[in-house]
C-alpha cells in the first residue's frame, strides 16, 4: 500500500510539474478545443440553413465536451508509451518494481480526474458562447464514471498495439475523427446497443445532462458491465503483448 501511494503521489507531482511547464501549451490547446467546436457549430448552422437550439444544441455541445473528455483516456496510454519509447525509459518502466502496466494504469486514472477541469473550462465556454442549457443529475456522473473506465480498456487495447507495432500515430487520427460522430450518434436507446463500446454510458451521459432524466439502477449496472468488459480485455491484450515484445526482446526497440 505504502509503495502504491508512494507511486501515484509521484505520478500526480510529474502530471502538475508538467501542466505548470507546459502551461501556456495547455491554455492554447482548451482555446483551440473552442474555437474548433464554434467553428463547427457555425458550419452546421450555416448547413441545415437553420440556428441550432433546444436539446439538439444541448447534444451538441455535450458530445463534443464527452468527445475530449474521452480522447485524452483513450490515447493516453498508447501516446505514454511512444513517448517513453523515444525517450529510451519504456524498459526501465517495465522492470521497476512497480511494473510497466501498474504505471500505465495509475497514469490513466489520474489522467481521468485531470481531464475533468479542462472538461469543465470547456462546458462554461461552450455554454457561454453558445447559449446552450445542460441539466445537471447525479445519474450523469455515474455515467461519467463508467465512461472512464470503458475508456480506459480501450485505452488498455491501443497501447497493447503501441508495444508491439511502437508507433500507432494514425490510428489515432481515426480514432479523434471517428469517435466525434460515435459519441453524437448515441441519443436514442435500442436493446441492441448494450453490446456496443462505451453506449450506455453515452447514453445516461446524455439523458441525465440534456434531458434532465435519471435512468434505472438496471441502466447504471449495464453500463458499468459493459465498460467492465472492455476493462478485462483491453487488459488480456496488453499483458499477451507484453508478454510477446519481452519473449522477442524488442520491447525498448523504437
Amino acid at each position: 500500500m505504502d509503495l502504491m501511494m508512494t507511486l501515484i503521489k509521484a505520478e500526480l507531482l510529474l502530471s502538475l510539474a508538467q501542466m505548470r511547464r507546459y502551461f501556456l501549451n495547455t491554455i492554447l490547446s482548451l482555446g483551440v478545443m473552442v474555437l474548433f467546436f464554434y467553428g463547427l457549430f457555425y458550419g452546421i448552422s450555416l448547413f441545415v440553413s437553420a440556428p441550432l437550439e433546444g436539446q439538439n444544441l444541448s447534444s451538441l455541445v455535450l458530445g463534443f465536451v464527452v468527445w475530449t473528455f474521452v480522447l485524452g483516456i483513450l490515447q493516453g496510454i498508447a501516446e505514454d508509451i511512444q513517448r517513453e519509447a523515444v525517450r529510451g525509459t519504456l524498459e526501465q518502466l517495465a522492470l521497476s518494481k512497480y511494473g510497466l502496466m501498474t504505471i500505465l494504469l495509475v497514469r490513466s486514472v489520474l489522467t481521468v480526474f485531470v481531464s475533468l477541469l479542462p472538461a469543465g473550462i470547456i462546458v462554461a465556454f461552450l455554454t457561454l458562447i453558445t447559449g446552450a442549457e445542460l441539466e445537471f443529475r447525479t445519474g450523469g456522473l455515474l455515467g461519467v464514471a463508467a465512461l472512464g473506465m470503458g475508456a480506459m480498456g480501450l485505452s488498455l487495447f491501443m497501447g497493447a498495439l503501441a508495444l508491439y507495432f511502437k508507433d500507432v500515430s494514425m490510428l489515432f487520427t481515426i480514432v479523434q475523427f471517428g469517435f466525434l460522430p460515435y459519441v453524437l450518434a448515441v441519443r436514442h436507446w435500442e436493446g441492441w446497443m448494450a453490446l456496443i463500446p462505451l453506449a450506455p454510458g453515452l447514453y445516461q451521459v446524455n439523458t441525465a445532462f440534456v434531458l434532465g432524466g435519471q435512468v434505472g439502477a438496471r441502466f447504471t449496472v449495464l453500463a458499468f458491465l459493459n465498460s467492465s468488459a472492455l476493462l478485462a480485455l483491453g487488459w488480456a491484450a496488453f499483458i499477451y503483448s507484453l508478454r510477446l515484445v519481452r519473449k522477442r526482446g524488442n520491447l525498448a526497440m523504437y
